[in-house]
Parts: structure tokens; sequence; C-alpha cells
């Protein structure tokens, strides 16, 4: 009798698929435990009451900034990949100028007389902070795809789910902080302030015509987020029931890692204190998660490719020596970010430090500084790893990076 409860232990067990992407130590530390660093960041505001913008300073050196590096280490560094993809990696350092371009079309503009000659500049600031987004999106999105690979995870009804809900669960919760965020609204050319929710006489009055007249756009759309949270949710959870009712295998390691993120940019987002944080700091509440995913996915690649048993190193160039130990790839990271924004603090470009030259009072025309052409400039450092990003990690089209990433076999 007593082997009763073990069997059906097991039997329970064997209802779960539990193929990790490194190893489970290190997906839970990393991958999926990762999250806790955005809760964390986000208690230095909104419990210690820190000066978020030293914090983003001191993050943006030692953690954001040097997961660049890891692009690097991986294409300009390896001499391999250099050779294969020698047009992308040339052709994208052309991002550098495109800011640049956009302050000499604001001059045209300005030379024709146009008094909103400021819009190309706009945009393209617009234009960054949106992709800067959509990349951390996309990251997730990849570090999902390699779960639902390495446990062939494969049934279309599953992956529609899985795509809404790791989508809509942190498209719809930026859309509400925008629209919420006093620096996001004047961003976008709303005033500051969100218009203040109608007073309620009761439960009843919710759902009251008048109660519903007198809300506003902007809380028909933040509402409209929460709803599409929920449904996706929602269908999440119903889609796991299925599958056990079914006696199918749950992807274990995809719950916990949407487990964990979804309800951290859920509740960033939505949380009244992010109201009262710089809008720089959202950038690494929402980001830090993302950072350390991409020091993790990129050493392991790195063990795998440029350090395992018996490989010619010879082949790979400088980025096997950058990556010999973590040290030294931590090191020339935190280096090459260290040069990078104490450049751009002492051009008065970033916050963080005293600035040594004050660039916005050097005047190129009308309001334009040279600090917004210089912020232009430095934003194509950003841009081009989005941009490379984008093909460098394709494992479906990449027969290399599948044996790198271990793969193969899933």
């Amino acid at each position: 009798m007593a082997s009763l409860p073990m069997a059906s232990g097991n039997q329970d067990l064997n209802r779960f698929s539990i193929n990790w992407i490194v190893s489970r130590q290190a997906d839970l530390l990393w991958f999926i435990g990762g999250a806790l660093a955005g809760y964390g960041m986000f208690f230095l505001h909104a419990g210690l009451r820190l000066d978020m913008v030293t914090v983003w300073f001191i993050w943006v050196i030692f953690l954001d900034s040097p997961h660049f590096f890891g692009t690097y280490l991986r294409t300009y560094f390896d001499r391999e990949e250099w050779q294969n993809r020698r047009p992308l990696l040339i052709g994208s350092l052309a991002w550098f100028l495109v800011g640049p371009a956009m302050i000499g079309l604001s001059y045209l503009l300005y030379q024709l007389q146009f008094a909103n000659y400021t819009l190309p500049f706009f945009l393209f600031v617009l234009f960054f902070n949106l992709w800067a987004y959509w990349h951390v999106v996309r990251q997730h999105f990849g570090i999902l795809s390699l779960y639902k690979r390495k446990n062939q995870d494969f049934d279309l009804p599953d992956t529609r789910v899985d795509k809404a809900l790791l989508y809509v669960g942190l498209l719809a919760p930026f859309l509400a902080y925008i629209l919420r965020h006093p620096e996001a609204r004047e961003a976008i050319g709303l005033s500051s302030a969100l218009p203040a929710y109608p007073l309620l006489s009761g439960p009843a009055a919710l759902f009251s015509a008048d109660y519903l007249r007198a809300l506003h756009w902007e809380h028909y759309l933040i509402g409209l987020s929460v709803l599409a949270l929920a449904t996706v949710s929602g269908a999440f959870v119903v889609r796991q029931y299925q599958r056990w009712r079914r006696q199918l295998p749950l992807n274990l390691p995809k719950i916990l890692f949407l487990a964990a993120l979804i309800p951290l940019y859920a509740f960033i987002c939505y949380s009244p204190a992010v109201l009262t944080a710089p809008l720089i700091a959202f950038s690494a509440f929402v980001t830090i998660y993302h950072d350390i995913q991409y020091h993790a996915i990129v050493w392991f690649y790195s063990r795998n490719r440029y350090h395992r048993p018996g490989v010619d190193q010879n082949q790979y160039g400088m980025a096997v020596k950058l990556s010999r130990n973590i040290f030294v790839y931590l090191g020339s990271g935190i280096l090459m970010a260290a040069i990078f924004r104490l450049f751009g603090c002492s051009f008065e470009i970033h916050p963080g430090c005293g600035p040594l030259v004050l660039s916005s009072e050097q005047i190129l025309f009308g309001g334009m500084t040279s600090r917004e052409l210089l912020l232009t400039l430095l934003l194509g450092l950003p841009l081009h790893h989005y941009f490379i990003d984008q093909y460098i990690w394709r494992p479906s089209k990449d027969k290399g990076l599948q044996q790198d990433l271990k793969l193969k076999n899933s």
C-alpha cells in the first residue's frame, strides 16, 4: 500500500515536460528568477526612495550597456561570424547616421521656415524608445521559443495562446503606463495629468450610462488594457487545464517563465508608485530582467562555441580570449559601457555625472543644440544592437546556432 502514493506522484510528474535551456539551476536562477531583479529595482524607488537617476547610471554601466558587448563578442570579435556576416555587420553601422540625418532634416525644415521644424528629431527619439521596449519584448519571446522548442511544444492552439499572452501581456500594460505617467503623457502631446476618474456613488454606478459618458478616452484604453491582459491570462490558464484533463504534457519551464514575466510587467506598469519615478527609471525597471537573460544566453553560447572540448579556437579570433572567463567577459563589457556612458554624461547627454562640456549651450540652429546632435549619434549604439540582434538569434534558420545552443536534439 505504501507504494501507491509514490506511483501516483511519479505518474503526475510524467505529465510535465521539463527540459531546460541550460540546466534547472541556471534557468531558475537567470532566465526565470531574473524577474526578481525587476522587483528589486522597483523597490529601490518605491520602497527605499533612492535617487533613480543615480541608480539608472550605475545600472547602465554595470549591467545594461555591457549586454551590448555580448552582441559584439559573437559578431565583430568572432572571426568566423565576421567573415560570414560582413555585409550585415558593416551595413548596420549606418544606424549611427540615422539620428544625425534627422537633425539634418530638422535643419532643412528650419530653413524652409516650418514652425514645427523639430518634428524629425522628436519622431526619431520616439522611435528609439518604442523600439527599445519592443526589443525587450522580442527577447522574451525568444526565451519563450527556446522553451517551446526544448520541450517539443508545437501544438498550434498552444502556440497561439502563448504568443497572445506574451505580446498582449507585455504591450497592454505598456500602453497603460504611457497613458498614466506624467512625463510619458507630455512626450506624446497629452496633458501631464491623467483626467480624474468620475466619482462613484456605489458599485452599481460603475456600469451606469452617466458614469460611462463621464469617462475620458484614456480611461477606456486603460480599462481595455486590463481586460485584454485578463483575457489572455485566463485563456492561458484554461489551455493548461485542458491539456491536463486530456493527459497531455505541460511545459513546466514555459509556465514558470511566463508566470515570472507577465506579473512583473503588470505590477510595474499599473502600480501607482511608478508614476512618481522619473521616466528614465522605467527603462531600468523593465529591462534589467532582459539584461540578465541576455548575459546568461551569451555566456552559455560562448562556452559551447568557443570553449567546448576539441574546438579549434584559432578559427574564432578575439572572441575566445574575451570569453575565457566570466570576469574577462563582464570586465570588457563594463569597460566599454563606462567609456560610452561617461562620454555621454561629460557632454551633458546622459544624466548621472557632472558635465564637462555644456553642449546644450552650443546652438546649431533655432532651438537645436549640439546636445541633440550628440544624443542622436549616441543613440545609434543601442539601435545598432537592436538591429543586429534580429539577425544573429535565429536558431530556426541557423544550424550553427542550434549547435551552439544545444538545440540539435530538441
